[in-house]
This record gives structure tokens, sequence and C-alpha cells, in this order.
């Protein structure tokens, strides 16, 4: 999953590998977008691949899913489907 943390202070874009796998990019929020995907680009790239890896090949992380009600507007549960389903749930190529 990717986070987008918009703040009202300035800060200097910054990317996080949290547990999940979770990459978040904290950002000013009167900055351009662009921009401070430009600026930590190398560092959310690497954040993205690592984040993968542990999803697909080291099973370090549990996957998610994410139901969402019929507005769209509101989580409603969160599941891991290997509990639900074994090990065999998440198709790693």
């Amino acid at each position: 999953m990717l986070e987008l943390v918009l703040t009202d202070e300035s800060v200097t874009p910054r990317v996080e590998l949290l547990d999940g796998p979770r990459v978040r990019l904290t950002m000013s929020a009167s900055e351009n977008l662009s921009h401070g995907i430009e600026f930590c680009r190398a560092e959310l790239s690497e954040a993205v691949e690592t984040a993968l890896s542990l999803l697909h090949n080291d099973e370090a992380a549990p996957g998610r899913v994410f139901v969402r009600d019929a507005q769209g507007s509101q989580v409603i549960t969160t599941t891991d489907p290997c509990t639900t389903y074994g090990s065999q749930a998440i198709v790693r190529s």
C-alpha cells in the first residue's frame, strides 16, 4: 500500500517503509505533488521495490484485503487472506 501524508507544515518530502508492507510518502500540502515525488524518486522507488519483495518473495509481510462500503467511502473490514484462505491465498510469480 502506498500512503500519501499531506501536512500543513513545511517539510522536506520523505519516504518511509513500514510494516504491512506500506510505503509512506510525507510532504507539505502546499508543495506540488510531482515536485515532491521527483525530489525523493530514488527513495520511493527503492521502498516500493523492497515492499513488493517482502510481499512476494520473503513472505514477511501479511497481505490485506480492504472491503469498502457501497459508496466506497469507508473501510468496513480488513482481513488477512492467509488466515481466511490458507498460505496459498497470495499468488506469486
